[in-house]
């Protein structure tokens, strides 16, 4: 299951294609939705790139920032809280239907967690046998450098009640810490060759509208992106570009982690062979 807040930043439209091309059961789950834009644009990638099977789960709609990068034309909806009753409904409906499919495969079940941990804790609050069966692999959280030290990493602290229930209740919950994945060597920009590709006659549809889709998020006054999730999804495959270590870790009402030998025990990053993991993804992103 891939749990993503695709329509921001573009890290998770590459991961997206590449679970899409690598993971035949795929099951996607849109994280921080955005009025149910995050799901149609899911849709609309996995049919690009042939992968119309694979059913998207619009989850939980959070009303905060709510980042999504509209196409020319499309405008966001403004958030309308729903009663208390309305929003306990559509987190019983979710957990019932991510239950179900769960319950219905055989044998373990991999979640990738790409966006705020809502969609988690709330199967977990509703079902926390589940957590016997799933493995998480969650891209969020720092423990030694993030680019503002003064607050939690932003997968992290979107829905805190929600991180401190999931990482609590995981037995084994593995980490791909900001530490690892804001680093220079994984930074798109607009001189990578990945860019030049996209943008180039010959690209197939999906390409062009990540390529659209880059420049979206370059003209909000970003000079670039981190290949976060693709790196966190890379793990969760089984890849060793990431290396972990097990870590015991106090976790803060912010949803900031710090090391403590009496913590909670999880598996955090560690290390991570970056031009190996570079290689591998232009690999799979080729046409």
């Amino acid at each position: 299951m891939l749990d993503t807040d695709l329509g921001g930043d573009p890290d998770d439209f590459v991961a997206l294609v590449i679970a899409a091309r690598l993971v035949p059961e795929l099951l996607v789950v849109t994280a921080d939705e955005v009025g149910g834009l995050r799901a149609q644009l899911a849709r609309r990638v996995l049919g690009l790139v042939g992968r119309s099977d694979v059913e998207v789960i619009e989850g939980i709609d959070l009303g905060e920032r709510r980042l999504f990068l509209p196409d020319p034309g499309q405008s966001v909806p403004a958030y309308v809280l729903p009663s208390v009753q309305e929003r306990e409904d559509r987190r019983h409906e979710l957990a019932d239907a991510l239950n179900q499919r769960i319950v219905n495969a055989e044998g373990p079940v991999q979640w990738v967690g790409c966006g705020p941990m809502t969609n988690l804790a709330t199967l977990l609050r509703a079902a926390p046998e589940i957590a016997e069966q799933i493995t998480v692999t969650q891209m969020g959280g720092w423990l030694d450098h993030y680019r503002d030290p003064e607050r939690g990493e932003h997968n992290l602290r979107t829905d805190t009640l929600a991180t401190g229930w999931a990482l609590r209740i995981l037995p084994a919950p593995r980490l791909v810490l900001a530490d690892h994945t804001n680093h220079a060597e994984i930074r798109v920009t607009t001189d990578w060759t990945l860019i030049h590709a996209l943008d180039s006659d010959s690209a197939p549809e999906w390409a062009r509208l990540l390529s659209a889709h880059f420049h979206r998020w370059i003209a909000r006054g970003y000079d670039g992106f981190w290949l976060h999730d693709p790196l966190t999804l890379s793990a969760a495959l089984g890849y060793e570009f990431v290396t972990f270590a097990e870590t015991r870790v106090h976790i803060g009402d912010d949803a900031r982690l710090c090391r403590d030998p009496y913590g909670r025990l999880i598996r955090a990053s560690a290390d991570a062979d970056y031009a190996g993991f570079v290689a591998w993804l232009l690999e799979q992103v080729r046409w």
